[in-house]
């Protein structure tokens, strides 16, 4: 997987060009296009067409997986890839030792005619390449409200497992920290706080330290996000400034509903249902990200029986998706804004794993707000920290306000008050020392070699697994971070259940996909602190298992256990 450092000097489509993408003919009825799309999505679209001609038709079974790999001339990796992705679209089911079959309705057909003969979104490779124009399956274009949490429910013991420095850290969605800068920072943090010990009353009050904004706003604009230190307002990491707009849009609106990608990271959940707002899940996907076509047609539906949908608040993760790793693409993102923008709904951007993308580095959904600032565009507020690209113990993020005081209800001041009331202020030794190492370019630094790092380590955990356990797993590359997607369709419930269970007991921290919200069995893996130490088994034996030697041996151990039993 190559991991380029800088964004792509293509030029960026503008809204017009998307409006003229999004009414181009289907990738079927041009060679040209199909030819340019990877092979794997090559395979995907030739079934579906089979699909649509009935050449394939419901219950039939397809080529074994090796067997497909023979025929088509593609790698075992991407007929694997090709087929998971079709299975997630609900266009073929997996049959435990019975191999793939296309799926038992005429719903399959259906979408890849909708295909053939409707227009495509705005790119051709922002969709998932086993979904259709109309996403998946039509139930799942009915909004629904998410189960909200309680504290007894299992992630908030999943959480606590997976931060037990005694446990494999397989789970947590913590990055690499034995890194120089994360040893500079704390070098600087400890100056800093010898400085302020004559101060002990001092805080750094709301909005936050102005060095430290001044070098994030510097930072971010350097990087090809223009952004004004007068925005920003600091926070406790990413969690902490959600819930502080979520309370603030309470205050303001009264009871929302806020959209949430699904399958997506329970924290959000969890925050909407503290501030007593109801969840609304919206469908994303591997690949792709937020269905952007699924979100038009639950808005913009004309339908008596069921009301279209409305929304006060879409909370996006645009890059990085958690936990399936999907990226919108640059025409869908000007898609969202003009789709927002028109239903008054706030976007709420989240870039925690924005700047560890890899290959494709697109414009910020604040980047395109203020760079089309003459057309209608949404309220929008982005969110940063940095825990995932730096350390979590820092206790340190961002919102950016992409509005003015008088054009938003969340505007500067009232956040500021809100964020005086939830708790004075943070420890300005910390904002000193993350303004110097920020300063300093360490920081940007440190962020170009960690998108390296993962990408070799999240490619070295997909090659294991895939080689361990062959055609049983699905595992869709992430587009950035150190998160990987280990889907398992053939566990149930109970046995994904049993499994994550077993993998504590063997001292592996994982987080099971039902936290997520994702309906396909499978297993949040945390690629991060897998070092080439971690594929190795323990040099000689111990009563306490290894934290690190083995980790995979061990995990793939377990996954092998589990899915013969899952096919016995």
């Amino acid at each position: 997987m190559s991991c380029a450092e800088h964004a792509s000097s293509a030029s960026r489509p503008s809204l017009a060009d998307d409006a003229i993408n999004s009414t181009t003919s289907s990738i079927a009825s041009s060679g040209a296009t199909a030819a340019t799309l990877p092979r794997y999505q090559q395979l995907v679209e030739r079934l579906k067409a089979q699909m649509a001609t009935g050449k394939l038709s419901a219950g039939q079974r397809l080529p074994s997986l090796r067997r497909q790999a023979a025929q088509s001339g593609l790698g075992l990796n991407s007929v694997i890839r090709a087929y998971g992705e079709l299975e997630s679209a609900g266009l073929i089911i997996a049959e435990p030792r019975a191999g793939y079959r296309v799926a038992p309705s005429t719903q399959a057909a259906h979408d890849a005619n909708d295909l053939n003969a409707g227009s495509q979104t705005s790119s051709a490779s922002s969709r998932h390449p086993g979904e259709t124009q109309h996403g998946q399956r039509e139930s799942h274009h009915k909004p629904r409200a998410i189960t909200t949490l309680t504290i007894s429910d299992p992630a908030w013991q999943a959480m606590a497992n997976a931060s037990d420095p005694r446990l494999a850290p397989l789970g947590a969605a913590h990055p690499e920290l034995d890194a120089p800068a994360v040893r500079r920072l704390y070098r600087l943090a400890r100056t800093q706080l010898g400085a302020h010990a004559q101060h002990p009353s001092a805080y750094a009050l709301p909005p936050g330290s102005s060095a430290l904004r001044t070098a994030i706003a510097k930072h971010l604009s350097h990087h090809g996000h223009p952004c004004d230190s007068d925005a920003l307002l600091i926070s406790q990491g990413a969690q902490h400034g959600m819930s502080l707009l979520l309370g603030q849009l309470r205050a303001a609106k009264g009871r929302c509903r806020v959209g949430v990608e699904a399958p997506g990271y329970f924290g959000i959940v969890a925050a909407i249902e503290a501030q007593g707002h109801q969840a609304i899940a919206i469908p994303a996907h591997a690949h792709q990200g937020l269905d952007i076509e699924a979100l038009e047609r639950l808005l913009e539906r004309h339908d008596a029986e069921t009301p279209a949908l409305t929304l006060d608040a879409l909370i996006v993760t645009a890059d990085g998706h958690n936990p399936l790793g999907g990226q919108l693409s640059t025409p869908d993102r000007h898609r969202l804004l003009t789709l927002a923008a028109r239903h008054a709904i706030l976007i709420v951007e989240n870039t925690t794993f924005a700047e560890l993308s890899f290959d494709t580095r697109h414009p910020w959904l604040a980047d395109l707000a203020h760079r089309h600032a003459d057309r209608p565009m949404p309220a929008l507020i982005s969110l940063g920290s940095f825990s995932k690209t730096l350390d979590p113990r820092t206790r340190c993020g961002w919102l950016w306000l992409s509005r003015s005081e008088q054009e938003s209800p969340l505007g500067l001041q009232a956040m500021i008050r809100t964020r005086w009331a939830n708790g004075m202020g943070d420890m300005p030794w910390m904002h000193a020392a993350l303004s110097e190492l920020i300063t300093s370019g360490d920081y940007g630094r440190h962020v170009q070699r960690m998108r390296r790092c993962y990408a070799k380590r999240l490619e070295r955990l997909r090659a294991h697994l895939s080689a361990a356990l062959g055609d049983s797993v699905w595992l869709p590359p992430p587009s950035g971070g150190y998160l990987q997607w280990c889907g398992l369709p053939s566990l149930e419930a109970h046995q994904l259940e049993q499994l994550h269970q077993e993998l504590l007991n063997a001292g592996i921290a994982t987080l099971p996909g039902s936290l997520f919200n994702v309906e396909q069995s499978g297993l949040r893996l945390n690629a991060a602190q897998l070092g080439e130490e971690a594929t190795q088994n323990a040099a000689r034996p111990s009563d306490e298992i290894p934290r690190q030697q083995g980790i995979l041996a061990r995990l793939t151990t377990h996954l092998q256990k589990a899915l013969a039993q899952g096919e016995g």
